[in-house]
């Protein structure tokens, strides 16, 4: 005689049929699941991937543009002209050169060059196109002060021509510290005089002092000043005429503009990681730089 089913018994019979439905589906839901995340991932990789690859060649044809510019451009200064100068197309080339790679040129000499031809001209627009030059030697400065006074400190002051004149000594132009917004900069004092003034190349001649603000610890022996002597003109651009530090970091006198009785000067402060392209750093201010952004 067959056994009586118990309630347990009877209750397996009913779930098994069930049990396996549900795996079946949990087994259909992660693998939906889990196929739609892998397809979401490729997605995202595929788009990563081709945004990079667009970026790289814009940054391709860009750098092809500014190459054939540049080529173009700096090619036309080089070409003898023995019939006489297009100023007109030399302002023109300066304007493109100082816009586009005021960071990597040194353009004094060819801002001063074309600047003293046109001065020394008879040409009837000789005051407009050496507007335009001052025009844009003022814009970059100013760009590239903004962009150094970021992580460093600036110094404005004005010298009087006929004052400096009657000091065969010199006149002091700046005496004070600059405590720079960057942690990775210490303080420093900088002390500037102004010994000549050449109105008519637009040039002054300055002697810089520079010497840590920081107090020493006790019985340590004080640093060393840095001296420098120089010339700058309004055509002279921070980021690439400056002075190289001990410790690395930079310094430029500015001439923001240079008048007919007075002459407007900045100094910024800078650290060497902002000066331009050209002017790479020394291996041992690189690891000097990562000790002080470890400390």
């Amino acid at each position: 005689m067959a056994e009586r089913k118990d309630f347990w018994d009877i209750l397996d019979m009913l779930l098994k049929p069930v049990s396996g439905l549900f795996t079946a589906l949990a087994v259909g839901l992660v693998g939906y699941y889990g196929s739609s995340v892998i397809d979401r991932s490729q997605a995202r990789t595929a788009d990563t991937q081709l945004y990079a690859q667009l970026m790289s060649q814009r940054e391709g044809a860009e750098t092809s543009l500014r190459k054939d510019m540049f080529n173009s451009i700096i090619g036309s200064f080089l070409k003898t002209k023995p019939t006489g100068y297009d100023y007109e197309q030399q302002v023109l080339n300066l304007e493109l050169l100082a816009y586009n790679f005021h960071e990597a040129l040194d353009l004094a000499p060819l801002f001063k060059d074309v600047y003293m031809k046109i001065r020394d001209s008879k040409h009837p627009h000789a005051d407009e196109y050496m507007s335009r030059l001052e025009k844009v030697a003022s814009e970059v400065k100013s760009k590239q002060i903004a962009v150094l006074e970021e992580s460093g400190g600036k110094l404005d002051s004005s010298i009087n021509i006929e004052e400096l004149d009657k000091n065969l000594g010199g006149l002091p132009v700046f005496d004070g510290t600059v405590s720079p917004r960057s942690p990775l900069l210490q303080r420093m004092r900088f002390k500037v005089e102004a010994i000549s003034v050449n109105p008519r190349k637009r040039e002054m001649r300055v002697k810089l002092e520079v010497r840590s603000a920081d107090e020493t610890s006790a019985g340590a022996k004080p640093e060393d000043p840095t001296y420098s002597l120089f010339t700058v003109s309004p055509f002279d651009f921070p980021m690439i005429d400056n002075t190289r530090l001990p410790n690395g970091d930079r310094c430029a006198i500015v001439v923001k503009r240079f008048g007919e009785f007075s002459v407007e000067v900045a100094l910024v402060y800078f650290p060497g990681s902002r000066a331009s392209l050209k002017d790479k750093p020394f291996y041992d201010e690189a690891i000097r730089d990562l000790k002080r952004r470890e400390r």
